[in-house]
């Protein structure tokens, strides 16, 4: 393992295989099954040894040797051996204990090399093993049988009857030694068994082998019912599923009243207080939706609306599932309308798989009379209420559905002009909304509705949106723009929108910035460019690709690409050159010529705005230069103090009794000069803190005075202030012994970010006394880890015999002084606001999601607990801002000094989003966001600290 050739002990284990003594042997079989696999070339040598073993007369040596082939055999097994094993399987002098390793050792040999075992030779030996009265062996024959008909269950055909009089006399009749009893029930191991084997069968075509199985299943229904004893509760409800899924597999044709028992027998599961019981009844039944008893289920629709809300995510998710396979059009508006209901109050663990399923079962079902404008409504509430639970497949699919269904053009515009005017902030909706009202603003009553209202509509949601949001609201702007032939205000109110976004430093912005204001703004263009606004046609007839993000298994897979609505840029033109015309843009367009001027024939004469840099004019001026870099020492401004240029001492002993009081830096006297230490004595005792170290650390992430440190010789304390990127610590080392503290050393390590100076330490305490060292700290970016403290001095220690003894010791420690302490809170006034920086974040920046379980003392208190400790760590927590009462938010900013790409002083932002668990008062989904992953770590850390 350290580059030495290692041995195991093959061969030696090999050899004993073929010793005579059993003791030997087993040793030999127990190390090969252990240390060898099917692929290793040592199971070479003991192939003629396991034959050896297994055709012999000793049952012992027989078990032993079919052991190892159940465990390892390989195709090189199945080749040599499988002749052998049949024989020993099918020998009728062979005790039992034998001939039941056998069928299993068999089973693996077939699944390593099929060709040992075809039907037209081993389907009569099969027959006549399923006589078998010994159920050790049948329950091994028919764990054979299983494994072959899983993979053609033709040639076996023969074995149905087997199977069914095997079933017969185990359910009915009963005929079996009281050895196999289970509680009183007849090895209903092999019960599960032989109902798992007839489902690989086609139904009987035998009547008389039909009703053997139905009367079994039937008998199995009417019997099986809960009991207090949890083991029998499960034996009898294996039996029972597994007769539940070979009801379902049986082609009864129109006779449904099997299938009705089995669908009756498991609604009543769905009411029990057993959560496994819950779960297996949900998934049965989801699992045998058919046209012939969707409407037996359908009955138990309210249990499952119920199973909603049970506490077991498993059983919610499970419920979701049948309510989602129940839904056709006779219930799917009641079942749509139960979903959307509980999308507001559903944990975030379920959130998007029940967004995304209601909203197939509302386009699904939107069908009839009413049938669009019902689906209008509800994916208007859909993208509004899911948050970030939806993507953008779910709005593009919305904007196909209203585009081409001409008579919901009025409704969708109206619509989203009252939840917009309503608060809706959610950027989701925000570029569905602006999508609808560009393209289908025109159908509003202009007296009710004018252009001027709506434009001014998104333009207020403009200012706190996304790059990807605010690409939507231009183009909408822009159609807006153009059908305001009779409104120059609102014209030049949008040229001047776009006049300065021409120089925005994203290029897809700013293309279309200048391209929208040269068609809508420069005299004569809107009248020959108009043909560039023309709504747009209607999509071709495909597929809901939301469809196929809901996998068999109720998984997501990947949505379409060709299904997001189109978007193109202005300069994009059809054959012939015309101009193609503007769809409201969900994928970005490309700059061409990097981002100067559209290659448009018929505009090279038009005025461009003062925009020459952009359309290929005068350079551009100069940028200004980037402003100098902070330093990060001489911080004396920080606290309006002078800087100290050596640490002091304090003159009284007495300040050791109050080492956080307030200090003056100024008027302290200076440390005394370093002495010399004597040496220390050979032998002293150790020195460790008396305090709790992690909790210290704990506690000044959140505060900013308090202990740091503490042993019988010294004491930390620590007081620090805090402004913009520069921070300043003091250190208030005390000596609390009557003997002096010499050979005192202190240094800080910080990580990559973070700047440090440290004032010199005095070399030496004196007894009683308290000295101040002063740390300056400056932030040039985010940071995840923390800084380190050195810290090493010399104390006098008392050993045995009344003698002082030197004491030499050195620690290292954290500092808690993470990014989180350059924070200043950011409080702003409308949601909008906040969402907008959270989604812009989210994007640009760098985001952490945890689901986390908190300590018990903060569940107690719950969210009012989350947003202390959020305020705790500079995190302004902003009660009632999240439109959801039980999530929590808060939000943060410094302006680092190299927070921004060219180093200048734009501020980084943290925000944080915490959204509780309706059912498990301790679990929170807690999101952390911003400008750089350095201040997320940090910030996540610091938050950590004080909750779990």
């Amino acid at each position: 393992m350290l580059g030495y050739e290692v041995d195991f002990g093959h061969m030696q284990a090999v050899s004993l295989i073929s010793a005579e003594r059993y003791a030997e042997k087993q040793v030999g079989y127990t190390v090969t099954s252990v240390l060898l696999n099917e692929t290793h070339d040592f199971l070479r040598l003991v192939i003629n040894s396991v034959r050896e073993d297994i055709i012999s007369r000793s049952e012992t040596f027989q078990c032993l040797g079919l052991s190892l082939v159940a465990n390892v055999g390989g195709r090189e097994f199945a080749d040599a051996l499988a002749a052998d094993v049949q024989r020993v399987l099918c020998s009728g002098t062979i005790r039992p204990v034998v001939r039941k390793k056998a069928a299993l050792a068999l089973l693996r040999l077939y699944r390593r090399n099929r060709e040992i075992l075809v039907p037209e030779t081993f389907s009569q030996q099969m027959l006549n093993l399923l006589d078998e009265r010994d159920l050790g062996i049948l329950t091994g024959v028919v764990s054979l049988l299983t494994g072959i008909i899983s993979h053609d269950h033709r040639g076996y055909e023969s074995c149905v009857p087997k199977l069914c009089a095997a079933l017969r006399r185990l359910a009915e009749n009963k005929d079996i030694p009281t050895d196999y009893l289970y509680y009183q029930l007849p090895t209903p191991w092999l019960q599960v068994k032989c109902m798992r084997a007839l489902q690989y069968f086609p139904t009987p075509e035998d009547p008389e082998y039909l009703r053997a199985e139905v009367d079994v299943i039937r008998q199995v229904l009417s019997t099986t019912d809960m009991v207090k004893n949890v083991n029998k509760n499960n034996a009898l409800h294996a039996v029972l599923f597994e007769a539940v899924r070979l009801a379902d597999a049986l082609d009864l044709g129109a006779d449904t009243s099997l299938l009705e028992e089995a669908v009756a027998t498991l609604g009543r599961f769905i009411e029990l207080n057993e959560p496994n019981i819950v779960y297996l009844g949900l998934n049965h039944l989801s699992q045998m939706i058919a046209p012939d008893t969707i409407e037996a289920i359908k009955a138990y629709q309210p249990q499952v609306v119920a199973r909603l809300h049970d506490a077991d995510i498993s059983i919610r998710r499970r419920a979701l599932d049948l309510l989602y396979n129940m839904c056709d059009e006779s219930n799917a508006r009641e079942i749509v309308g139960h979903l959307l209901r509980y999308l507001v109050t559903a944990d975030f663990h379920i959130r998007e798989d029940l967004a995304l399923k209601t909203a197939i079962l509302a386009e699904r079902h939107s069908g009839g009379p009413g049938g669009k404008a019902w689906f209008l409504d509800v994916a208007m509430k859909l993208v509004e209420k899911a948050g970030d639970f939806v993507d953008d497949a779910m709005w593009h699919r919305v904007v196909q559905v209203v585009t081409n269904a001409p008579e919901l053009h009025r409704p969708a515009a109206e619509v989203a002009l009252e939840r917009l005017g309503a608060g809706a902030a959610h950027e989701s909706f925000v570029k569905l909304a602006a999508y609808v009202l560009g393209e289908f603003g025109r159908a509003l009553d202009p007296n009710r509705h004018p252009p001027a209202r709506y434009a001014a509509t998104l333009l207020a949601r403009y200012k706190e949106a996304g790059a990807g949001t605010r690409r939507v609201l231009l183009t909408a702007l822009a159609k807006i723009a153009m059908r305001a032939n009779d409104d120059e205000p609102l014209r030049k109110t949008l040229g001047e929108l776009f006049r300065q976004n021409a120089v925005h430093d994203q290029v897809e912005l700013q293309q279309r910035s200048v391209e929208y204001f040269v068609m809508t703004n420069v005299p004569g263009n809107p009248a020959r460019l108009g043909a560039a606004m023309e709504p747009m046609p209607e999509f071709p007839a495909r597929e809901n690709a939301l469809e196929r993000t809901v996998a068999p298994g109720g998984g997501r897979g990947n949505a379409d690409p060709a299904d997001a609505p189109r978007g193109v840029p202005a300069k994009h033109r059809a054959a012939g050159g015309a101009i193609a015309r503007v769809a409201m843009p969900s994928t970005p367009a490309t700059a061409a010529n990097g981002g100067g001027a559209p290659e448009t024939p018929g505009l090279a004469h038009v005025p461009t705005m003062g925009l020459e840099d952009l359309l290929g004019g005068a350079p551009a001026p100069k940028a200004a230069p980037a402003p100098a870099r902070v330093p990060t020492m001489g911080l004396e401004d920080l606290l309006g103090a002078p800087e100290p240029t050596r640490a002091s001492e304090a003159s009284d002993a007495s300040a050791l009794a109050d080492v956080f009081g307030a200090v003056d830096v100024s008027a302290a006297e200076a440390a005394p000069a370093a002495a010399p230490a004597p040496p220390p004595a050979a032998a002293a005792p150790s020195i460790s803190p008396v305090v709790n170290v992690g909790d210290c650390l704990k506690k000044l992430r959140a505060s900013d005075n308090g202990l740091l440190y503490e042993d019988a010789y010294l004491q930390i304390g620590v007081k620090s202030q805090w402004r913009g990127r520069q921070g300043r610590v003091m250190f208030y080392l005390g000596n609390k012994t009557d003997a002096d503290l010499s050979g005192l050393r202190l240094s800080v390590s910080p990580p990559a970010g973070l700047h440090a100076r440290l004032a010199p330490a005095p070399a030496i305490v004196g007894a009683k006394k308290q000295v101040q060292v002063l740390l300056e700290l400056a932030a040039e970016r985010g940071y995840a880890e923390l800084p380190t403290l050195a810290l090493a001095y010399r104390a006098a220690a008392s050993v045995p015999g009344g003698q002082q003894s030197l004491v030499d010791f050195e620690t290292t420690f954290e500092l808690p002084y993470g990014c989180h302490k350059f924070l200043e809170p950011w409080s702003v006034s409308a949601p909008e606001a906040f969402f907008a920086k959270w989604h812009e974040l989210a994007r640009d920046g760098a985001q952490d999601v945890k689901v986390v379980t908190v300590a018990p003392a903060v569940a107690a208190e719950g969210l009012r607990a989350i947003e202390a400790a959020l305020s705790a760590v500079r995190m302004g927590a902003q009660p009632g801002l999240d439109p959801n009462a039980n999530n929590a938010v808060a939000g943060s900013r410094c302006a680092y000094s190299a927070s921004s790409p060219g180093g200048g002083d734009e501020d980084a932002f943290a925000l944080a989003r915490v959204e509780s668990d309706a059912n498990n008062r301790a679990v929170f989904r807690i999101t952390i966001a911003g400008s750089d992953r350095g201040t997320v770590e940090g910030v996540r850390a610091a938050l950590f600290s004080q909750i779990l």
